[in-house]
């Protein structure tokens, strides 16, 4: 029998499947399931990448460039093909614990247009900077997915995508509290992200990127945070000391 590679476009999972059984398991239940069966995977690959462009758009430009890979705890890192509305988070805090900042930027159909950042605090920490730039995002994909936009949330913080979307889970179900007597640190930010982030399970992909590997919009979210921290900009602006990507990118990293 020929092999055949399953293309999900929108599904619980999205990406490329080698088996219907993978297949069906990503799709069944979710609303408005969109997959197709392949004899090869560069058809399956031009499905992904040519269905995600609307109408009279471009296609994004790659940045990733990797395939589906599934981690233990249920996450899925790096897609085969980029979704029209993309959102990279950073954090930022020197020294940990200290003083801390968050970045965010948007990109729609591979143009970047949004640069946010902000939230200072002189007594915070990694974690919390990568839970306020998370939960920016969350309340930002709520805005796309209502107009129809498919959304995927990038944030190089594998402890605030656990948190929020594996863990929170069965925290909330033992009454936010987890095995033995350690409390869940960070827990009012985890259970506000998870409140706002329950309507998008099933809109929206969750993906973990590594941070520092050259992926613009990570880098350039890292930058946005590392200036909040450093000009202490306590609200939630836009960024407009600059709008070039390569002058962002020349700023202090974190």
């Amino acid at each position: 029998m020929a092999k055949k590679f399953y293309a999900v476009l929108k599904g619980h999972k999205v990406g490329i499947f080698t088996t219907w059984a993978a297949c069906q398991a990503s799709t069944k239940g979710y609303s408005g399931a969109a997959f197709k069966s392949f004899t090869t995977k560069e058809e399956a690959d031009e499905y992904l990448g040519n269905t995600s462009t609307l109408p009279g758009t471009s296609p994004p430009k790659s940045t990733q460039g990797t395939a589906v890979a599934n981690t233990p705890e249920g996450l899925t890192v790096v897609l085969a093909y980029q979704f029209p509305i993309q959102i990279y988070t950073d954090g930022a805090c020197d020294p940990n614990p200290g003083a801390t900042g968050s970045g965010l930027v948007v990109y729609e159909y591979g143009k970047l247009t949004t640069l946010k950042y902000g939230y200072h605090s002189p007594k915070g920490t990694n974690n919390t900077a990568e839970l306020i730039a998370l939960r920016e995002a969350i309340k930002l994909a709520h805005y796309y997915i209502e107009k129809g936009q498919p959304v995927e949330i990038l944030s190089d913080s594998d402890y605030s995508l656990k948190a929020v979307f594996v863990w929170s889970e069965g925290w909330e179900k033992k009454n936010w509290t987890k095995g033995g007597s350690a409390p869940i640190q960070n827990l009012e930010l985890i259970k506000e992200c998870y409140a706002l982030s329950r309507p998008l399970i099933g809109k929206v992909q969750m993906t973990h990127v590594r941070a520092h590997l050259g992926t613009e919009g990570n880098e350039l979210a890292d930058r946005l945070s590392v200036q909040a921290q450093l000009q202490q900009v306590t609200g939630w602006a836009d960024y407009t000391d600059e709008i070039s990507p390569q002058k962002i990118l020349a700023l202090s990293r974190g």
